[in-house]
C-alpha cells in the first residue's frame, strides 16, 4: 500500500524541492536542503542554504465537488485494491492543500539561484505536481498554483549576526480523499448466455433479434 492523503502531497512537494544547488566561489554545485518545518538547532544544523515546507491550510473545494458513486474496475482509483476484485465508493471529496514554502540563504547569489529555480518549478500557469497513488505503481498529475510570493530578507540588526535572505510561497495543490467507506466485490470473469431456448419457460416467448414488434 502507498501513500495516502496529504502524505503522498506531502512527499511529491519535497520530492520536487530536491536537488536544487547553488553556486559560489568556495562550491560549484552546492545542494541545498529541504525539511518539513523549521529546522531546530537542538535536532539538525542550520546549514545555509535551505528550504522548508509547512502546510498551512485546507480548503475544501466546493467548486468541483461532484457527488454519486464511482465504479472503480481498473485499479485506477485513489484506493488500495486486491487482485480480481472491483470497488465502488463515494466520489471523493474535493480539497486544496496550500503549502508554504520558505527559503533561507546568506548569499545574495544563492537567493537568486533558488528564486529562479523555484518560479521554474512553481509556475503563475499551468503548474502541476506528479504525486503518487494509494497503489504504489502510478502516479497522478494534479494542478498546482503559485497564490503568492513575499520577500522577507531580515538585516544584520534583527538577526543579530548577519543578514537573512527569505522568501516565502504559497502554493496551492489540487487534490482529494477519498471517503473510508469502500465495497470491494468480485470482478466478473464471464457472461454465459444462453444458445437456445430450451431453459426459457413455457410462459414466456422469444422475440426473434432485429425485428420490430
Amino acid at each position: 500500500m502507498g501513500n495516502g492523503f496529504i502524505v503522498a502531497e506531502d512527499l511529491a512537494i519535497k520530492t520536487l524541492l530536491s536537488g536544487i544547488t547553488v553556486s559560489d566561489d568556495k562550491n560549484a554545485a552546492r545542494p541545498v536542503k529541504v525539511w518539513f518545518g523549521y529546522p531546530d538547532l537542538e535536532i539538525r544544523d542550520q546549514t545555509f542554504p535551505f528550504i522548508t515546507i509547512d502546510l498551512i491550510d485546507i480548503l475544501q473545494a466546493q467548486e468541483r465537488q461532484t457527488a454519486g458513486i464511482l465504479v472503480d474496475s481498473d485499479h485506477q482509483g485513489t484506493v488500495a485494491v486486491q487482485t480480481g476484485y472491483g470497488y465502488s465508493y463515494n466520489i471523493p471529496v474535493a480539497y486544496d492543500l496550500v503549502y508554504q514554502i520558505t527559503t533561507y540563504s546568506r548569499n545574495p547569489r544563492h537567493d537568486r539561484a533558488i528564486i529562479y529555480q523555484l518560479l521554474n518549478k512553481f509556475p503563475s500557469k499551468y503548474g502541476y505536481l506528479t504525486v503518487p497513488n494509494t497503489l504504489g505503481t502510478e502516479n497522478s498529475v494534479r494542478s498546482m498554483f503559485l497564490d503568492g510570493f513575499v520577500k522577507r530578507d531580515a538585516v544584520a540588526s534583527e538577526t543579530g549576526n548577519r543578514r537573512l535572505l527569505r522568501n516565502v510561497l504559497t502554493v496551492r495543490v489540487v487534490s482529494e480523499m477519498t471517503p473510508a467507506q469502500v465495497a470491494a466485490t468480485p470482478l466478473v470473469e464471464y457472461v454465459q448466455i444462453n444458445s437456445t431456448t430450451s431453459s426459457i419457460p413455457s410462459a414466456l416467448t422469444p422475440v426473434p433479434q432485429n425485428v420490430n414488434p
